[in-house]
């Protein structure tokens, strides 16, 4: 506890520090002219300004800096340019360099949400350079994987903007540390599929990169899909090959009206019973009670099982059923199951219908399983 605390202090007093970092000495007309991230034509582009300088040094939101300089709203003027994002990639080089790739600032709905498709090195000394690049050669990135050979990084899989997506293919580029040109790699056989939040792992050899971990888009309406096997990508020749093929049974409950699920409602209700003492108030929303006791026996198939406990993200729960370990992802249309292993087929089908039912009593109404 003392570490965790220890550590705790520690980042909250780097980012004090990072955040006393005055603002750039910059008129109205030079902020207007950087405040927004820009379309270029070369590739690479350098786009170092104090501005977004003073953005990487202090990881500033957009929402807080658009407002130390007085910025017209995003509303109007558009996403304001921000280095504190998600799905960004950190690459130590050699030298001490770390060499931050894309990701993206806030969620959809906000008006400052933009995917990036930039490179921005900090050096030890305290050096910032920012490359920009046309969306053609380096497409809006975030929450892909970059890996690390010889002079280059493979930036590969990705979740960006849904039009960009295309179900079934990896996408793959290759940063050049020497020029910082970003370009498309060719690649055959068979890949993952479009694939996010994964790792990726240059082989023992040097010769490959190993793909695993994280989960991929299907399709406009589909289920993002758990990834539980690994792939390897050959540096040399651009070739995919698939390394695991697990039959271990994996599907997903969702309403049958394709409604939003109450999974993550229910777990409020719950919380805020248990918790009336703190005067707080309820945010169920639904013209039904909370159905308590479905959450608290939804993944117990019998008195045998253990109970589900939570795992590293809010939305993760796992059990045991017949010595196989189980795992649940709540998310908003739909409830992921991955059965690490085969149940025999009518432990299976009772673990299902099990779910159905209790589903169905959380939600109010009927929801039905599939692949």
């Amino acid at each position: 506890m003392d570490e965790d605390w220890e550590k705790y202090a520690a980042e909250e007093e780097a980012e004090r520090q990072r955040l006393a970092i005055p603002a750039p000495p910059i008129s109205q007309d030079d902020f207007l002219a950087w405040r927004s991230p820009r379309k270029v034509d070369a590739n690479p582009t350098r786009l170092d300004n104090p501005l977004w300088q003073w953005m990487v040094q202090t990881q500033h939101d957009a929402y807080s800096a658009n407002k130390e300089f007085h910025g017209p709203s995003s509303f109007d003027a558009g996403p304001m340019w921000c280095f504190q994002r998600f799905g960004k990639s950190e690459t130590i080089l050699a030298d001490g360099r770390i060499v931050h790739i894309a990701g993206e600032h806030e969620d959809s709905y906000d008006p400052d949400f933009h995917i990036y498709n930039d490179v921005v090195i900090v050096s030890p000394n305290g050096g910032i350079e920012i490359y920009a690049y046309p969306a053609g050669d380096f497409p809006p990135t975030d929450f892909h994987s970059a890996t690390l050979t010889g002079n280059a990084i493979y930036i590969i899989g990705c979740l960006g903007y849904p039009e960009q997506r295309l179900a079934g293919t990896t996408p793959v580029y290759r940063l050049d540390l020497a020029s910082m040109q970003i370009s498309a790699v060719t690649t055959f056989g068979t890949p993952p599929g479009w694939i996010m939040r994964h790792s990726g792992i240059l082989s023992g050899d040097g010769k490959s990169i190993i793909v695993s971990g994280g989960e991929t888009w299907r399709g406009a309406g589909e289920p993002f899909r758990k990834n539980i096997d690994s792939w390897s990508l050959d540096i040399a020749n651009g070739e995919w090959r698939r390394l695991t093929t697990r039959k271990w049974q994996h599907w997903f409950v969702r309403r049958e009206d394709r409604q939003p699920m109450r999974i993550w409602d229910t777990r409020q209700a719950q919380w805020h019973e248990e918790n009336k003492h703190l005067g707080m108030e309820s945010y169920w929303r639904h013209a039904e009670a909370p159905d308590i006791e479905a959450l608290d026996l939804l993944y117990r198939l019998d008195q045998e099982s253990t109970a589900a406990e939570q795992g590293q993200e809010y939305n993760e729960y796992s059990t045991t059923i017949d010595g196989l370990p189980i795992r649940f992802r709540e998310c908003q249309n739909w409830l992921e199951i991955i059965v690490e292993g085969e149940l025999a087929p009518h432990r299976l089908a009772a673990f299902k219908s099990h779910l159905l039912e209790y589903c169905s009593r959380l939600e109010s109404s009927r929801c039905i399983d599939y692949c």
